[in-house]
């Protein structure tokens, strides 16, 4: 999804009061309908307030000589686990 996409998503919810009340209770859903296909671990929140704004809450830097979870290996192996990548 470009930019275009992302603000014809949002469109609904600034004119129509049932699309703002949707979009409200489950941002990501909404977004996701649009094609916007973000990770499990990625969340969404929406709020009203006097402006539009984005705010980005980036979580810790992780090591990256560390070992993956068996969620992270799961999206990263196309919904293959490690005990499965060993046994296949």
């Amino acid at each position: 999804m470009d930019a275009q996409g992302f603000l014809a998503a949002l469109a609904p919810a600034v004119t129509d009061a049932d699309a703002r009340e949707r979009f409200l209770a489950d941002p990501k859903a909404v977004l996701a309908a649009a094609g916007l296909d973000l990770p499990e671990w990625f969340t969404v929140t929406a709020r009203e307030g006097d402006a539009a704004e984005i705010t980005i809450t980036m979580p810790a830097l992780r090591d990256s000589d560390a070992d993956l979870t068996e969620e992270q290996l799961a999206a990263v192996t196309g919904g293959m686990g490690q005990k499965d990548v060993i046994a296949g």
